[in-house]
């Protein structure tokens, strides 16, 4: 990284990166000069390989060449190759310092390395960034590779490229100083919350760079927003006030919660509520690094950590970088504030930030220690959208919530898109995954982008160039999977058993405290919570109890197993300090404050992504998951560096066929893991889903990108006839023959002129969007409400879910007859 960043001269830069292209081609043809030597049967298969290789391998010459060619690219590729080695170097110091400040040195020693993969990702991707224009932003880039082996890292040096780049573009009558330039998206809060920590060290690196030398990256700083689902951060300023007074009164756990760093990103330094703080001004919601020395300590900056989490205050700033979580689009079509993500803003205030026509804004600031001055509110162009979309662990876009994303995609794609020299520009797609089938199917009805996977295969499975299956060794010992079935005994009896001897056997082994480190926390799996709720139970009564009775068998000594519930039941602001404390070393020197480690994990599949703590090395699964990729991504969790390798113990159901059959066929199964990974389907345009999701994705596209329709009461502004309309239903006709078929789309087009006529009659006495108060009991003021919350909503026309995991409504069941006789 340190070489790549340091690069003098564009040739220079070629030196640098041209081996690396040159290894690849002449393993492809190494490849070449086999395939002659295959059964005819298999030659075919094994050209369309080779061909998508050397299809890889010209888009990255590509990239490499516009690197070359063109001065502001090969800037912003030295500046997310610095940008990328200060992120490096500071999580590792940061981690260090998090475990034993006393032994951290006082700065970071600045090493990074690419892997292969990672840096011909990036070269791969360049052209279709570089040149809006090019054929590449058609194509939805997948990154397939192992979990644990550095995807994050590889898409997080693509989005320094992309928020580098854009601050060195000009685009005609729009802004690319500021403005929302890469979108992640995740679909669990544990995962969107641990990857949000890893993102705002890389918008921290990127900000000293930018003050550093501000002629060359702008005035306005590099941020990150964290737009949440299912209120795990507050929606306004002033709730965020109100709960940071609560919090820093007491740990409360209730409401949303703004404080969603326990750490400094930057140097690790614990952070508590009192070094969080609001400006009522701004209106933002501020935190600062307590350590005077850091950089982003309240001293050195005014404005603290670049750290968005609320959302009233995301669409004010519009950040650089914005990680949600997929289910909080729905909340597009509700709130017209939404578009200035998508850059539609039409004034900035000096203090504020991007005023929308939905802003509700004061006329006059006062500014605070000059009496009588005021803010600049000033008239603005509209800022660039989006330039990058980041879909992580895409296998979990399937099924009913895959379904809804694709059809809100719709909306966000339209509104991301620019029009240039008579093109459609959308943002380009890149998403990554370990473990997926059908993908090309999948990338189609969600994204609309033909999926290109990287890397691609080669001849044999285990070689694609860019990874190498090694055999087990010492060096490589892997991951080693048991599989316990007890006929005739409870799953109970079998979970305590196996447990206990796991729990047990560790201790024996405390006197290499490197050699048992690993396995002194076993993370237990569970397919259910109330399967899970009967552990904790265990837990607390019968495993101890076990513990001791091996004790007096003669086994090494176990004290009462310490264990905390890793599941969708624990509260946002808990998350962030059960993830700080899964990182404590039992060897490791404590203080009498600091909380115990742990010997047990009880958690749901919400451990199945997310997870990145390299100490575990010890898992149980009770009973097959439902899936291989959740079986997959789940005993990923353990194992994942060389120094701790992993044991995961399957403990199976002998009255469950199902188990019984993995079981049976364990060997075989855990040999060809991969190959029984289940496709995963989306079916954006089928009945059900335009059911459910038609009338929200209509309106979003029709509020957000409309200044006169963006606010509240722009509903009753609405015209069917407004050319506008024209383009929206047409994009979405375009979208449907694309990824269902002609008739389909055909009844779309029905479908939404039928909505456009009904909205017209709605409008015929004052409309607003929607009404979701808190008191059920109270009216709007005035008028008649567009949109209605699908369960029980009581005002309202149109069903529209506020969250996309709202798939199915409840049915109430009453059972009859129970008191007959």
């Amino acid at each position: 990284m340190g070489a790549l960043a340091d690069a003098g001269s564009p040739e220079e830069l070629r030196s640098l990166l041209r081996p690396l292209l040159d290894e690849y081609g002449n393993w492809i043809r190494d490849k070449e000069s086999i395939m002659a030597d295959l059964p005819p049967d298999l030659r075919q298969v094994a050209q369309s390989h080779l061909d998508d290789c050397s299809t890889a391998l010209q888009r990255m010459r590509n990239g490499l060449e516009l690197l070359v060619q063109d001065p502001e690219a090969f800037r912003a590729f030295r500046f997310a190759n610095r940008a990328m080695l200060l992120q490096r170097s500071h999580t590792i110091w940061s981690h260090v310092r998090r475990k034993n400040p006393q032994a951290a040195p006082s700065e970071p020693h600045l090493e990074g390395r690419w892997r292969a993969f990672q840096l011909a990702f990036i070269l791969l991707n360049l052209p279709g960034l570089i040149d809006v224009e090019s054929e590449d932003r058609r194509i939805g880039d997948l990154l397939w590779f192992p979990t644990g082996g550095g995807k994050t890292e590889a898409y997080l040096g693509l989005a320094a490229f992309a928020m580098a780049l854009r601050r060195r573009r000009t685009v005609p009558g729009m802004r690319t100083d500021a403005g929302l330039s890469v979108l992640m998206r995740y679909t669990l809060r544990l995962l969107t919350i641990q990857q949000f920590q890893r993102a705002a060290t890389l918008l921290c690196a990127c900000e000293v760079l930018r003050s550093e030398d501000p002629k060359t990256w702008g005035d306005s700083r590099f941020s990150i927003g964290l737009w949440l689902g299912m209120r795990g951060t507050p929606n306004y300023h002033d709730e965020s006030r109100r709960a940071l007074a609560r919090l820093q009164q007491e740990q409360s756990e209730d409401g949303a919660n703004p404080c969603q760093l326990e750490s400094c990103p930057w140097c690790g330094e614990a952070l508590t509520p009192n070094d969080y703080w609001t400006d009522g001004e701004a209106v933002r919601t501020r935190v600062a690094c307590a350590r005077r020395a850091c950089p982003f300590s309240r001293s050195n900056r005014d404005a603290g950590l670049p750290v968005l989490v609320v959302d009233e205050e995301i669409y004010l700033e519009c950040p650089s970088m914005l990680i949600a979580t997929v289910d909080k689009f729905a909340q597009m079509p509700w709130n017209g504030l939404a578009q200035s993500l998508f850059g539609f803003v039409n004034r900035e205030c000096d203090k504020c930030g991007f005023l929308t026509p939905a802003t509700p804004h004061v006329r006059v600031h006062r500014s605070s220690g000059t009496r009588g001055a005021a803010s600049s509110i000033r008239v603005t162009e509209r800022l660039a959208p989006p330039d990058l979309v980041i879909q992580d662990e895409l296998h979990l876009i399937s099924g009913p919530l895959g379904t809804l994303v694709g059809l809100y995609e719709t909306a966000v794609d339209f509104l991301s898109a620019r029009q240039l020299h008579g093109r459609n520009v959308r943002p380009k797609v890149v998403a990554s995954t370990a473990t997926v089938r059908r993908a090309f199917e999948q990338v189609q009805a969600v994204f609309q982008r033909s999926v290109r996977v990287f890397p691609p295969p080669g001849l044999e499975p285990e070689d694609s160039f860019f990874a190498l299956e090694r055999p087990v060794s010492d060096n490589a010992p892997g991951r080693l999977y048991v599989g316990v079935c007890a006929p005739g005994k409870s799953m109970k009896t079998a979970y305590i058993r196996v447990v206990a001897s796991l729990l047990s056997s560790v201790a024996g082994l405390r006197r290499d405290h490197e050699l048992a480190e690993p396995y002194t926390t076993v993370v237990s799996y569970f397919n259910s919570l109330r399967e899970l709720g009967g552990a904790i139970r265990l837990m607390d009564d019968d495993i101890p109890a076990r513990l001791d009775q091996l004790r007096a068998a003669g086994f090494p000594q176990r004290h009462r197993p310490v264990y905390v519930e890793l599941t969708s039941r624990i509260r946002q602001e808990r998350i962030p300090h059960l993830l700080r404390r899964l990182e404590l070393r039992h060897d490791a020197p404590r203080s009498e404050d600091d909380p115990l480690p742990l010997d047990a994990v009880l958690a749901s599949n919400m451990i199945s992504v997310g997870v990145d703590i390299d100490r575990l090395g010890l898992m149980t699964v009770t009973g097959q998951p439902k899936t291989t990729a959740e079986y997959i991504q789940a005993t990923s969790r353990v194992g994942r560096q060389a120094w701790g390798p992993g044991l995961v113990v399957a403990i199976y159901n002998w009255s469950r066929p199902r188990d019984m059959s993995h079981y049976e066929r364990f060997r075989h199964y855990h040999t060809t893991l991969y190959r029984s990974v289940e496709a995963v389907s989306a079916t954006p345009f089928s009945s059900r889903a335009l059911d459910r999701g038609l009338r929200g994705t209509y309106v979003a596209m029709t509020r957000l990108g409309s200044d006169a329709w963006s606010p509240e009461d722009g509903a009753s502004r609405f015209d069917p006839q407004d050319p506008r309309m024209a383009s929206i239903i047409e994009t979405l006709r375009a979208r449907a023959e694309a990824v269902a078929d002609g008739v389909t789309a055909g009844t779309l087009v029905k479908s939404l002129k039928g909505l456009g006529d009904e909205w017209w009659g709605y409008r015929q006495k004052p409309l607003i969007y929607g009404w979701r108060s808190p008191d059920p009991n109270q009216s709007p003021p005035t008028g008649d409400v567009l949109l209605r919350v699908p369960e029980g909503g009581r005002l309202g026309h149109w069903p529209a879910p506020q969250s996309l995991r709202e798939v199915e409504q409840q049915t109430p069941v009453r059972v009859l007859g129970l008191n007959a006789s």
